[in-house]
């Protein structure tokens, strides 16, 4: 019934009393199992891969694997596309920014806005403090070259469980620094959580959404990180008052694979009470680059492709565009920061005091180029009058 309140399927192609007999005998009338039975199949038969993430992403990948290019990162760089440009790469530069401001306390450079740029604005030099970051979700590598790019002092780890998008990192791309593994993004430190050092940042892009358990994964890349080290997840949150049970948002939940819908509220209130770790960040990335307006133009597509592809991710992604027009689910960044103090916090802070001295302007002098003896004080003094303003105007 679902199926067809959300227009996968016409009513008159529903048999309710088979539909009936299913339930009682046990099974539902699940996505998978949709045939038109009415011809034009192209628009209304949709490849389902039983919750299997693995080989979801295994036939997208064989399905669009001619049209990248390892040398362009935006060809593999397969997020929504946000910006009056429309470019995939937004994400790495929000994702550059948040670690920049909550760990190193430093607004990043503006970015370089092409794929194959030297990353003269990354951090200093290699011999500096690394960030350890790890990308929960890596997909095909895009983020993880992005970031080797414009990052190159970072030492970067990322995992995927699809075994076609890891080999497109291992035989397809560029010679890398970056490592990318072929398992589960919730052992970021390894099976036993062991074989390597702690984090100071973990990210995820349109990938927590399939974590069969939300909460768990959290919990794993929490334990993964430093203290004072941050998670920040781009993905689609379901919207307060909306119920995880609405007919649009459970076929989303199928097509999409998306195992863990949930608010901003519900994720804050986990990272507070049973993870030590605070919500600093939501942003409501929709709002902010217009995407209904510019991706979508205003519009809910109709459930089907006119390019006549049927894997199930397909139909997802118009699911999406429909539950995020009615306002359903946003599109957001939010950033989680573990409370305590780093014991290495010294060492970045020595990197962001050497940046700041090394990008100085030579014309402003500092207090510390006065010494004793000099003309000019060692100490500014400064008055400050107060005065009693009438709060108009």
């Amino acid at each position: 019934k679902k199926i067809v309140e959300c227009g996968v399927i016409d009513e008159r192609d529903y048999d309710s009393n088979t539909a009936t007999a299913s339930e009682e005998s046990g099974s539902t009338s699940s996505p998978e199992k949709i045939q038109q039975r009415n011809g034009d199949s192209a628009n209304r038969d949709w490849t389902f891969y039983n919750g299997d993430l693995n080989e979801y992403y295994n036939k997208l990948e064989r399905d669009e694997h001619a049209k990248r290019n390892p040398n362009k990162i935006t060809s593999y760089a397969v997020h929504r596309w946000m910006g009056p440009k429309g470019s995939t790469l937004v994400h790495y530069e929000l994702v550059r920014g948040a670690i920049h401001e909550l760990i190193l306390g430093k607004v990043p450079p503006p970015p370089l806005g092409d794929d194959n740029a030297a990353a003269s604005n990354a951090l200093p030099s290699s011999n500096e403090k690394k960030l350890r970051v790890f990308d929960a979700g890596c997909g095909l590598g895009a983020g993880l070259m992005w970031f080797e790019q414009h990052e190159p002092a970072w030492d970067l780890v990322g995992h995927t469980i699809s075994e076609e998008q890891h080999k497109w990192i291992a035989e397809d791309l560029p010679r890398h620094d970056f490592r990318a593994k072929l398992r589960t993004y919730d052992k970021p430190l390894g099976d036993n959580d062991e074989e390597e050092s702690p984090f100071h940042a973990v990210y995820s892009i349109e990938a927590a959404i399939h974590s069969p358990d939300l909460r768990s994964s959290l919990r794993s890349w929490s334990r993964a990180l430093r203290p004072g080290g941050v998670i920040i997840v781009i993905d689609d949150f379901l919207n307060v008052g909306v119920s995880a049970d609405d007919p649009d948002v459970e076929l989303f939940k199928s097509s999409w694979i998306a195992n863990s819908v949930h608010t901003t509220v519900e994720i804050a209130t986990w990272a507070e009470q049973e993870m030590d770790m605070v919500l600093v960040r939501d942003r409501d990335l929709g709002s902010e680059y217009r995407i209904i307006q510019r991706n979508y133009r205003n519009k809910k597509p109709e459930l089907r492709d006119e390019q006549g592809r049927v894997h199930q991710g397909w139909l997802g992604s118009k699911v999406r565009q429909r539950l995020m027009v009615d306002g359903k689910i946003s599109y957001r960044l939010i950033a989680l920061q573990k409370k305590g103090t780093d014991p290495s916090k010294d060492d970045i802070d020595s990197v962001v005091t050497t940046m700041e001295q090394s990008q100085s302007c030579s014309s402003v002098p500092s207090v510390e180029q006065f010494g004793a003896g000099s003309e000019n004080p060692s100490t500014l003094s400064i008055t400050i009058d107060p005065i009693l303003m009438s709060g108009k105007g």
